[in-house]
């Protein structure tokens, strides 16, 4: 903004059109109708706009709190289960996952391998598979069932 642009000459743009000029020459132009000189873009020259600097600084200000209030956060659940899981158990599990995917929330199903029970991931595949179908109504789409370290983990979205 005004003295702290650095280039010999910038492309000034207004309501007559594009034109490139000295920077002292737009800075003077600025000057004279009481506004600001304002680089608007990176290029080779600069490119710049006579304009109320305040006005400019409060709506880029007001189009970020925009933009920020525009992002949707995705938030994830996780329900974590062992493969000596009961039935019942199994069946609560379900349940809160469901009422998770009814609410909008993406569930991440982990089992946890505790000592030697990671030579039987099979066992933890089997029970992420049941998992799944008792929930599958409800699953948009679903990743592959990974290993990672000892938790064998697939996510869930509504």
């Amino acid at each position: 903004m005004n003295e702290a642009i650095q280039s010999k000459e910038v492309r000034l743009v207004s309501e007559g059109g594009q034109q490139v000029i000295p920077t002292i020459q737009a800075l003077n132009m600025a000057i004279e109708m009481g506004l600001d000189l304002i680089q608007i873009s990176e290029a080779n020259p600069p490119v710049c706009k006579i304009l109320d600097g305040g006005k400019y600084k409060f709506e880029l200000q007001k189009k970020e709190k925009q933009n920020k209030q525009n992002q949707q956060t995705i938030e994830t659940k996780e329900i974590r289960m062992s493969i000596t899981i009961g039935e019942n158990d199994f069946q609560t599990k379900v349940k809160s996952a469901i009422s998770f995917l009814t609410k909008g929330y993406h569930v991440k199903v982990s089992v946890r391998f505790r000592g030697r029970e990671i030579t039987h991931t099979n066992l933890g595949e089997e029970l992420l598979a049941n998992f799944c179908q008792e929930v599958s109504h409800l699953v948009k789409s679903q990743t592959k069932a990974t290993l990672q370290g000892r938790i064998l983990s697939v996510m869930l979205m509504p």
